[in-house]
């Protein structure tokens, strides 16, 4: 397939397939002047979109496609150390986040307990009978 079909299956764009080939995320078939792509193109840009969604930069994939190039078989081991890596790093932003909404909360306490209008205590306004 040609690089519009491509971009319409993946949901890429034919600008963002060619930054991808720049990086060496993929590497397409030559025809003369014409790219050609195949299935196993497509599964490549359903992954790397996929990846981007979870939070991976693209300098972080290119590694692992670097190696996969290299290698015959996909490298596993270092996909998977990669994938926890990125775990970890969004367990520290959780934490981070939740220590940040604690901060705000307090913020908002003292603002309240400094701010706030100040009730008086209400006076008694019952006449004896």
């Amino acid at each position: 397939m040609y690089i519009g079909e491509l971009a319409r299956l993946s949901g890429c764009t034919p600008k963002a397939i060619r930054l991808y080939e720049q990086m060496g995320l993929i590497s397409p078939q030559r025809l003369g002047t014409y790219r050609h792509y195949t299935a196993h193109h497509l599964k490549l840009l359903q992954m790397i979109r996929m990846a981007q969604d979870v939070g991976f930069k693209l300098g972080e994939m290119s590694e692992l496609l670097a190696a996969k190039q290299h290698q015959a078989p996909f490298p596993l081991e270092l996909a998977n150390k990669g994938i926890e890596a990125k775990r970890l790093e969004l367990k520290a932003q959780r934490k981070a986040l939740k220590l940040r909404e604690q901060r705000l909360a307090e913020l908002q306490a003292q603002i309240n307990q400094q701010f706030a209008p100040k009730v008086s205590a209400p006076a008694n306004t019952q006449t004896p009978a």
